[in-house]
């Protein structure tokens, strides 16, 4: 198994378990502005930058003028260059790619505070070597550990960055490290094919078009109880689990410790 933790506002918790489906955000819409967008940078390299220009223009369909090179002031064309490619991956961040993020740890009480309505949510522990079925076998998702760094990665605009971009998703500032994360990247064109497998499907969500991951029910295995969860949220999440696809589902309480970690213990209501 890989289980990881999705930490869950009292409503959140209550819809993954209803309907068996994680929202999968716009890359755009994550905390940090400065997350999954690099420093884009332009070499004093005369002939790259024309050429770079060139091809760029070339792609469009549009020719440079015969007097182009006594045209721009030192150094324009590299800001041109900068702020093309920054619109470029805003552009793309927000049409193209969806973000889901989990965590290693269920145990941190700043991620209940921030994520779970501050320790009166709950978290839900899914396995994601097996989050759907497909026919005959159980597909997984990878998903890769989140690096932090003091540093956002640099990328030069003369360069073909596409294979580079990856890292740039996978790399978040050092001051989010004690999340934790798990992260994998969903490409929209991937989301419509899934979609014709039932395994992903879009629809209106807080007035815009959405997409969610199709659970396997198999996948969920844990949900764990905040410090301050309500027993009316408890009651309806042992009433939700009560179902014949979720009944192997382990219910845990989080309980205070001497540090600042916090303990988890299996709940017996029975």
């Amino acid at each position: 198994m890989n289980v990881l933790y999705k930490y869950c506002g009292s409503d959140g918790i209550k819809k993954i378990l209803k309907k068996l489906e994680l929202k999968l955000p716009y890359i755009s819409q994550v905390n940090d502005p400065l997350e999954c967008l690099p420093f884009f940078y332009c070499p004093n390299d005369k002939a790259a930058i024309e050429a770079k220009c060139l091809s760029v223009l070339k792609r469009i369909g549009i020719s440079l003028p015969a007097d182009y090179k006594q045209k721009p002031e030192k150094g324009e064309l590299q800001k041109t260059l900068v702020e093309s490619a920054r619109k470029l991956q805003i552009d793309w961040n927000q049409r193209k790619g969806c973000l889901l993020s989990v965590s290693k740890t269920a145990k941190n009480p700043v991620m209940w505070a921030h994520y779970a309505e501050k320790h009166k949510g709950a978290v839900i522990g899914i396995d994601f070597n097996s989050v759907f079925p497909n026919t005959n076998k159980v597909c997984s998702i990878l998903m890769d550990p989140v690096k932090y760094s003091k540093h956002r990665p640099k990328i030069n605009v003369l360069e073909d960055f596409t294979a580079k971009y990856l890292n740039t998703l996978l790399t978040k500032s050092s001051e989010w490290v004690y999340e934790r994360e798990f992260r994998t990247i969903f490409l929209v064109d991937s989301l419509e094919i899934m979609q014709q497998q039932g395994l992903s499907h879009l629809k209106d969500f807080e007035g815009k078009k959405t997409w969610f991951l199709r659970l396997n029910p198999a996948s969920i295995r844990e949900v764990i109880f905040g410090l301050y969860t309500s027993d009316d949220l408890k009651a309806k999440i042992r009433e939700l689990i009560e179902r014949p696809e979720l009944q192997h589902v382990k219910l845990l309480q989080a309980e205070e410790s001497e540090t600042y970690t916090l303990n988890l213990e299996e709940c017996n209501f029975y």
